[in-house]
């Protein structure tokens, strides 16, 4: 089936790190590519490129192997143990074997050439952003999320969460009616499909649930059914 215009990850939606220390590439991100994206975050040394990743959540790297006081070896190494899903373009003034393979190893979606044109850096983070399927995510707490466009959970190492269809079936019911309180009626109609269910079934589903995320995910109102916790849109 063909991909619909609907399905094809924007650049609107996407939260870039850019690690280089060329004057012309951060320029180019900055006045010629920023009103292309939701964020982009510019730093120029290693230190504050790892604390960006540790400390926020991007879809997306774009890393020079320009960089002041580490090599680019030493960079990709760190990043990948920081942020081992985290997808990667890496761009360069010369493409030596050396890098090329360190891109490689790294898993780097692609390496670009200096000086960059606007349409291939463009093109490239529209076909990274799908092929890596770093789509839509709805983030919750110890860096949990679901992916919308994988249809899945995942935890914060990229690992899918194995939930049952019942278990994900309630999941994503209370995701789609996160302003709601969603009784008990609602979830067995939804997610059992109509068929008999127990309370005490439902709150063992709920409870495998937490099992496997954590406590506050599913929040119950006594008598009223269940709400997801406050989550966010990425």
């Amino acid at each position: 089936m063909v991909k619909t215009v609907r399905n094809i990850r924007k650049l609107n939606n996407a939260k870039i790190i850019v690690i280089s220390s060329d004057v012309e590439v951060k320029y180019s991100f900055e006045n010629d590519l920023n009103d292309y994206f939701k964020e982009i975050v510019l730093v120029n040394n290693a230190e504050d490129a790892f604390l960006k990743i540790t400390n926020q959540s991007f879809d997306m790297a774009i890393i020079d192997t320009n960089i002041e006081d580490i090599s680019f070896s030493e960079l990709c190494s760190e990043f990948s143990k920081l942020a081992p899903t985290l997808p990667k373009i890496i761009v360069s003034n010369e493409g030596t074997n050396e890098a090329i393979v360190t891109a490689v190893n790294s898993s780097a979606y692609t390496f670009l050439s200096k000086p960059l044109r606007l349409e291939d850096i463009r093109l490239s983070i529209i076909m990274c952003l799908n092929q890596t399927k770093r789509g839509d995510k709805i983030e919750f707490q110890d860096g949990i999320y679901f992916d919308e466009y994988r249809d899945n959970f995942f935890k914060s190492n990229g690992d899918v969460i194995d939930f049952t269809r019942l278990e994900k079936g309630l999941l994503k019911l209370l995701i789609d009616k996160k302003d709601e309180i969603i009784d008990y009626d609602t979830i067995k109609d939804v997610v059992w499909k109509g068929k008999e269910m127990s309370i005490y079934t439902m709150r063992n589903i709920v409870n495998k649930i937490r099992q496997k995320t954590y406590y506050d995910i599913i929040k119950n109102h006594s008598n009223k059914g269940y709400t997801i916790d406050n989550h966010k849109h990425k």
